[in-house]
């Protein structure tokens, strides 16, 4: 599927999301009240102990919502569709995504997009915006196209889970405990995971590399003084996410191949 057919498809799906209007509205107001609730906790705290671990309430504001952009980003595409999946393999519904002279990952992903995202997207972009006029950081070229980078990659990271995910289903088929322990772990990168003891800030790096999404590209916007701060782990969270997506996308294609169909 080329990107142009891609686009086209995206644009159906979300003008027919788009008839409930109001639904759609009464579902984004619901997902801003419960993320600014997010935010006003972290600065409830921030405002009893002032920093954590040198890193105050402007700077975990930037921390979090990069988190939450780039999941916002990327599980537009891919959460609806992969935590679907399982359900679509056992009616037999996915038959109909193979069949086509398309590509299935495309053509699934283009599907099931979710426009509802959007308001995930807009307080997130505001408070990373606002915490960006606060830290008080020169922001040269190089660091706006670093931070632009960073997004792209985060989003494909972010993605690339649930895209991981997503292909258990072909072998497992019930994969929604594996969603539910993910977004659990995910709750570990609000906060910098210098605070955390060594054997969870290798897992948040190198086994599970969500750290890559918004701490190490933190440390290196902020210039917050941190060992880590260097450019090995300036580059890292450039490469990794697109990287991962690749090997993810590659794993659900071998899902698919392996798909025998409802009864296979």
């Amino acid at each position: 599927m080329s990107i142009s057919l891609f686009i086209s498809y995206i644009k159906m799906i979300v003008r027919s999301q788009m008839e409930y209007r109001g639904a759609f509205l009464i579902g984004a107001v619901g997902q801003i009240i419960g993320y600014a609730a997010n935010y006003l906790v972290i600065w409830l705290l921030l405002q009893k102990f002032q920093v954590i671990n040198g890193w105050g309430w402007s700077e975990i504001a930037f921390l979090y919502s990069l988190n939450l952009l780039t999941y916002a980003i990327g599980a537009s595409f891919t959460y609806s569709p992969m935590v679907s999946l399982e359900q679509i393999i056992i009616r037999g519904d996915f038959d109909k995504y193979i069949t086509k002279p398309l590509s299935p990952f495309m053509c699934y992903l283009a599907n099931l997009f979710n426009i509802g995202y959007i308001a995930h997207i807009f307080i997130s972009l505001s408070v990373l915006i606002w915490s960006i006029t606060k830290i008080g950081v020169e922001w040269t070229l190089h660091k706006v196209m670093y931070l632009f980078l960073v997004l792209i990659s985060g989003s494909f990271l972010q993605a690339a889970v649930f895209v991981f995910i997503g292909a258990l289903s072909f072998v497992l088929l019930r994969v929604g405990y594996v969603f539910s322990i993910y977004f659990k772990i995910k709750e570990f990168i609000s906060y910098p995971i210098s605070i955390y003891g060594i054997f969870l800030q290798i897992v948040l790096t190198w086994i599970i590399p969500l750290a890559m999404i918004n701490y190490y590209p933190s440390i290196h916007l902020l210039n917050i003084n941190d060992k880590y701060n260097n450019f090995i782990f300036a580059i890292l969270p450039l490469i990794i996410g697109p990287l991962v997506f690749y090997l993810s996308y590659k794993l659900w294609m071998k899902g698919v191949d392996r798909y025998q169909g409802a009864g296979g």
